[in-house]
This record gives C-alpha cells, sequence and structure tokens, in this order.
C-alpha cells in the first residue's frame, strides 16, 4: 500500500469507492484475462496510468477518478501488473524518487 498521504485520501474516498463499484458493474469479467480468452471474474479496479506517476494532488486526482483510466482485474492479473510495473530497477526506484522530490518542491518551495 501506498505510504503518499495524497493518494490514501483519495482512494479512502467515497468518490473513489462509487467510481470503483461502478467500473467493476459495467465490468465484471477481468479485462486481461478475457483478452487471453479466459472468463475470471473481477475483484479489483486497476489504474492504467498510476495515480502516484504524476507530481501533483491536482494531477493524482484527475488520474484517479478518469473512468478512461480504469480496468476491471482479477487479484492475480492486478497482482502481476503491479509487480512488474514496481520492480526494483535502478530506473523505477530514481523515477519514484524525482516524482517525490517533484511532490515536495510543489508543496513546501
Amino acid at each position: 500500500m501506498s505510504r503518499n498521504p495524497i493518494y490514501i485520501k483519495l482512494i479512502n474516498s467515497a468518490r473513489w469507492k462509487r467510481l470503483r463499484a461502478e467500473k467493476l458493474t459495467a465490468n465484471p469479467i477481468c479485462e486481461e484475462c478475457e483478452a487471453n480468452g479466459k472468463s475470471t471474474p473481477a475483484t479489483e479496479v486497476h489504474h492504467i496510468v498510476f495515480v502516484e506517476s504524476v507530481p501533483t494532488a491536482v494531477a493524482m486526482e484527475r488520474l484517479m477518478f478518469s473512468y478512461s483510466n480504469l480496468k476491471s482485474l482479477c487479484h492475480s492479473c492486478h497482482a502481476e501488473i503491479h509487480r512488474l510495473a514496481f520492480s526494483q530497477s535502478k530506473e523505477s526506484i530514481q523515477a519514484n524518487n524525482r516524482r517525490a522530490t517533484e511532490r515536495f518542491t510543489d508543496k513546501f518551495l
């Protein structure tokens, strides 16, 4: 789970819970499994462009609540997408550090 306080506030909001339910109702089958010819119930909603990939709270909110940025997934597919995306490669670590620095700069400087 994220330690970013902006993300935590957004993911726990009633607005997100409504949008998440709407997405799962509209797409109750995992979109990744379906693309591979399987039919697995979707239990999670994934942000295609990660909410924390942008530096500002406004941009994070825009990504969080953009219906077109959502994908219905089963737990296995969701975990695999995150495992691949958040590898501990040097590039991933540097990108995360850069975004954290940009958020700090925007907030305090």
